[in-house]
C-alpha cells in the first residue's frame, strides 16, 4: 500500500531511528529517503508529526525521535504472527537477544490439568498432570482437599496453593514450572523493565498468560516497553516465545534474522 507523504515521513524517521539510535534531521532523512522531498517540506511535516504526538525533539536544535505511542502503533502494524516460527540454531538465537537488547524465554507449549491425586502409602501424595506430576509429603486433609479439584489446570492449583498455605505444593509447582523452560537468556532487561518484585513474573513461562495477543503494551509493561508472543517450533518441538524490550528495539530485524537461519 502507497504511503502519504506524512505516513511515508514517519516511518522512515522509525526507521532511521531503529537503525542508528540517534536523533535524525530533515536533511539527513532527506538523504535517506528513496522518494525525494526537500528539507524544507519535511520540516513542515516534522511540525505536524509534533503537534500530533508521533515524534519529539530531545534538544532544541537536535533532530527528532517517534515517540512511544509511535513505536507502539508501528509495531502493531508491522510484527505479523502467520507463521509459527522454527528456531534450531540456539546460538544464533543467543547472540541476537544480547544484539538486540531483547530479553527472551522459550518454554514447552503445553496445558497441565491435575488429573488425579494417588496416595503411596500413607507417605507421599502424587499429584498426576498426565505428561507431569508432583510429588508431596502426605496428610489425609490435603488428600481430601486435592482429590475435590481434579481438572484445574496447573495455575490454578498454584493460586489456590497460595491462598489455603500449602508451601510445599506451591514450592513443588514453581519448581516444575521452571522445567518447563527451554531457553531463557538476557534477563538482565527483564529487571530494567520491572525494577520491583514484578520480576518474579516476567521470569515465569504462565507470564504469557497474561497476553490477550501477541503483543503487548501498557499496563502489562511500563510506558515504553513491550512485550510479544508467539507459537515457535523450538529444534522440531512445539513451543511458545516470549520476549520483552523498548518499543525501539528492531524486533523485525531480529525476527528476519531467525527466519533466514531456519
Amino acid at each position: 500500500m502507497k504511503l502519504d507523504k506524512r505516513d511515508l515521513i514517519l516511518e522512515s524517521i522509525i526507521h532511521a531511528y531503529l537503525e542508528v539510535n540517534e536523533p535524525i534531521g530533515s536533511n539527513e532523512l532527506g538523504m535517506r529517503m528513496n522518494v525525494a522531498i526537500p528539507a524544507s517540506t519535511i520540516r513542515v511535516y516534522f511540525k505536524k508529526l509534533s503537534d500530533e504526538g508521533a515524534i519529539t525533539q530531545l534538544h532544541i536544535s537536535g533532530g527528532r525521535i517517534p515517540t512511544a505511542s509511535a513505536m507502539e502503533f508501528y509495531w502493531q502494524n508491522r510484527l505479523k504472527f502467520s507463521s509459527v516460527l522454527s528456531i534450531n540454531n540456539i546460538d544464533l538465537l543467543n547472540l541476537l537477544v544480547y544484539k538486540n537488547d531483547i530479553y527472551c524465554m522459550i518454554f514447552k507449549d503445553q496445558k497441565l490439568f491435575l488429573q488425579d491425586v494417588l496416595n503411596l502409602k500413607d507417605r507421599f501424595l502424587v499429584l498426576d498432570f498426565l505428561t507431569e506430576s508432583i510429588s508431596i509429603k502426605f496428610s489425609s486433609k490435603v488428600e481430601r482437599f486435592l482429590s475435590n479439584l481434579i481438572g484445574v489446570s496447573l495455575e490454578e492449583l498454584e493460586n489456590i496453593s497460595i491462598q489455603v498455605g500449602l508451601s510445599e505444593l506451591r514450592a513443588k509447582i514453581k519448581a516444575l514450572k521452571r522445567g518447563e523452560i527451554l531457553f531463557q537468556e538476557n534477563e538482565k532487561i527483564a529487571f530494567e523493565i520491572c525494577k520491583d518484585d514484578s520480576i518474579k513474573a516476567i521470569l515465569d513461562p504462565s507470564f504469557g498468560d497474561n497476553f490477550n495477543g501477541n503483543l503487548a503494551f501498557s499496563p502489562l509493561f511500563s510506558t515504553g516497553y513491550m512485550g510479544l508472543k508467539t507459537d515457535v517450533l523450538y529444534q522440531g518441538k512445539p513451543a511458545v516465545m516470549v520476549c520483552a524490550s523498548s518499543v525501539y528495539s528492531d524486533y523485525e530485524k531480529f525476527f528476519n534474522m531467525l527466519k533466514e537461519a531456519a
